[in-house]
């Protein structure tokens, strides 16, 4: 698996990386199909193959290329973002979760050529605006996701040693191994929906991308076949909003090399994906976030395999 690392480093290495500060990038054509969306503050460093997380209105971005160290926060009601602490390390591909009142990140690579999964892991505290390194992680954890259930943060897929789902206990600064997934995946997407962790399509060296989905059960410590994406695709994002799971954007890099503006969306009372609006414009390497009546997706690149940031913003709102 390591061998497939090594050749999109090898390829994302002699990609210049574009974008620029807010306010100063060119808007790439819309697509034609987006309903819903609307642009906000870009982001102060464009960046993909990061990770985000909310918490108290405030959504927080930390790492990825274009900007290892950065770590920045957009302020929902006032549309606007702030610079903090940059992160000990750099970081991109890595995972992080907001939880009683902060910010957590777990795991990913330290540059565009050195894609190694590293365990390091931190909290963040937003009132005094530091980090504090915590436990690290059983094993090193690269492109996987972290979520939050109950009182555990979970790591869900990514590639590491194992499968394994692991669980962190903030409150004891502890670690715990479950149950494996069915399927290696990394690029995946994850989310929380009704009690229970969703781990969605990806990528998988012999297998390429991923239409699959699984649904773990966390008082049988278990994992159960769910519905099937419409389209396999990697590092996209999957977010709650409005009672439904939604699926944004990605990437195929086996056969087609494209990048996608697709969405799908699932009832879970219906258990099938459907076709919403396109995003607006095609996006991989980006986080979604949901707070209330509006999604918004952060950033990304906007081509297949490639370290293309515009930096942009939207906000969706049927």
């Amino acid at each position: 698996m390591m061998a497939w690392f090594k050749k999109l480093a090898l390829i994302l290495s002699g990609v210049v990386i574009t974008g620029c500060s807010s306010g100063q990038q060119a808007v790439p054509s819309l697509d034609t199909k987006s309903e819903g969306w609307v642009q906000l503050a870009s982001m102060i460093t464009a960046r993909s193959e990061m990770a985000a997380a909310e918490h108290d209105g405030v959504i927080y971005v930390p790492g990825g290329f274009g900007g290892e160290r950065k770590f920045e926060a957009y302020k929902i009601d006032s549309d606007a973002w702030q610079t903090l602490a940059e992160l000990p390390e750099p970081r991109h591909h890595l995972m992080a979760a907001a939880f009683e009142g902060q910010v957590y990140i777990f795991g990913g690579g330290r540059s565009v050529v050195d894609w190694s999964p590293t365990a390091e892991a931190w909290a963040y505290n937003p009132e005094t605006n530091d980090w504090t390194a915590i436990a690290p992680m059983p094993e090193g954890r690269i492109a996987g996701v972290a979520v939050t259930l109950d009182e555990y943060i979970y790591i869900v897929g990514g590639m590491g040693g194992t499968n394994a789902l692991l669980r962190y206990h903030p409150g004891r600064d502890e670690w715990t191994s479950l149950a494996a997934l069915f399927e290696s995946r990394e690029h995946n997407a994850a989310a929380v929906l009704d009690g229970r962790i969703w781990a969605l399509g990806g990528r998988w060296q012999s297998r390429g991308e991923l239409a699959s989905v699984e649904i773990y059960e966390p008082a049988a410590d278990r994992w159960i076949s769910g519905p099937s994406l419409n389209t396999a695709r990697a590092g996209f994002a999957t977010v709650p909003f409005n009672g439904s799971l939604f699926a944004l954007g990605g990437e195929i890099l086996t056969g087609k090399n494209q990048a996608l503006t697709s969405m799908e969306v699932l009832d879970p009372g219906g258990g099938k994906w459907e076709f919403g609006p396109n995003l607006p414009l095609p996006l991989h390497g980006v986080p979604a976030i949901s707070v209330g009546e509006t999604l918004y997706v952060i950033g990304g690149a906007d081509k297949p395999g490639a370290i293309s940031n515009q930096g942009l913003v939207y906000a969706y709102r049927p």
